[in-house]
């Protein structure tokens, strides 16, 4: 049996030593994340903060997690990311999947490399105030974020300085000006001629006047999306106006109903929409996204009555109404000039349209023989699904 001496005891635990802390500040990100990454470092810079995860360490790595988490930072040595595979496959077939990853590992980051915890609060507008919102639930609420355009910035900096100012996005005030739009189409509902959509029962749909409103009733389980196409598109630099009164009484108070509008031919992705629940929530998004944008609580929304929804696109801009009342702003995801205008109708649900009216701005009156011309075609359109998903928690 051979001694042990000192220096070799000693030899062993330096051995250990410097294992230890090689371990503690162990580099290992999938490749998948590291743009994200070099992102957010690139962001950190820009605000004059220096991160080094390379030297300092730092795991971020797929995983599968629990409790619909979309992902998980845990305070290790270094500190490790899990993100969900299958979260993350879900959104990386959708129109929207950068920003939204961006938006995970950026959360993410902001608990492992600033310390950041979760801040539920909101904006003056409805907004969640951080894109650090997420764990416990407040009031039942999604951890939608629109996290787009303008409102990207301004997430990102608050990401780095929680004092970071409310952005003018935020206000409800609005701050353009709505007028000087001209009537295009205007529809009262009040005979046959008016209607639009043709009058008859059919197999999956029947749509009916009653009492000067246009009743659609669905009998299927699916989605419908009912549509009046311009065969002459609004262009897609031009900004216009949609409204029409809406009622949907019965039914779950969590379905949604409301306006859908985008482009000619129809494509997943050209459909914006703008929907309302009984549960007084407002939803906005485009169908070619993974989620809505956000979920806002509106008081304006009357809870299984009549609302009427408006909305202007004046720039790159959409301003959201709801019974008159000016709700939010967001920038249009639609590209391609815009000539299908309508509404959706849940699962076997029924709802009442009226006042009908699409406008455009511009320096020339449009009469009523020029409106009486144009031309539509109508569409009604079944759809399985409308991306009506929650994030994953965060």
């Amino acid at each position: 049996m051979k001694n042990i001496t000192l220096n070799s005891v000693c030899t062993i635990f330096f051995v250990l030593f410097v294992s230890a802390c090689s371990k503690s500040h162990e580099y290992k990100v999938d490749s998948t994340f590291s743009d994200y990454l070099k992102r957010f470092e690139n962001e950190a810079a820009a605000r004059g903060r220096s991160l080094n995860p390379e030297q300092d360490g730092l795991i971020i790595e797929f995983g599968t997690l629990k409790d619909s988490a979309a992902g998980l930072t845990h305070y290790e040595t270094p500190v490790r990311i899990e993100i969900d595979k299958t979260y993350w496959d879900a959104i990386s077939k959708t129109a929207g999947a950068d920003m939204m990853k961006e938006d995970l590992l950026f959360h993410e980051l902001g608990h492992a490399l600033l310390g950041r915890k979760h801040l539920n609060t909101t904006l003056e507008n409805g907004d969640w105030k951080s894109m650090m919102c997420g764990g416990e639930k407040v009031n039942n609420r999604s951890w939608n974020i629109n996290y787009r355009g303008e409102r990207r910035k301004y997430y990102i900096d608050e990401l780095f300085n929680e004092g970071t100012s409310a952005p003018a996005f935020a206000s409800n005030t609005l701050a353009v000006d709505t007028l000087g739009f001209k009537p295009l189409i205007q529809r009262n509902f009040d005979s046959e001629s008016q209607a639009i959509w043709s009058i008859g029962d059919k197999s999956q749909y029947s749509i009916t006047l009653d009492n000067g409103r246009l009743r659609f009733q669905s009998k299927i389980d699916q989605t419908y999306m009912v549509f009046a196409k311009l065969v002459s598109p609004i262009s897609i630099s031009s900004d216009f106006a949609f409204e029409f009164t809406l009622q949907y009484p019965t039914g779950s108070t969590s379905n949604q109903y409301g306006m859908v509008f985008g482009a000619i031919p129809t494509t997943v992705d050209s459909t914006e929409y703008f929907t309302i629940n009984n549960n007084q929530k407002m939803f906005l998004g485009n169908r070619s996204w993974y989620s809505f944008y956000t979920e806002l609580t509106k008081s304006s929304i009357t809870s299984g009555g009549v609302n009427k929804m408006k909305i202007f696109r004046i720039g790159t801009m959409l301003y959201y109404f709801i019974n008159n009342v000016y709700c939010y702003q967001s920038e249009i995801f639609a590209s391609s000039n815009i000539g299908q205008f309508g509404f959706m109708v849940p699962p076997r649900g029924t709802v009442w349209i009226d006042n009908l009216l699409i406008s455009q701005k511009t320096s020339a009156a449009v009469n009523s023989k020029v409106k009486q011309e144009i031309q539509i075609v109508t569409g009604v359109e079944p759809v399985s699904g409308f991306n009506q998903n929650k994030i994953y928690n965060q």
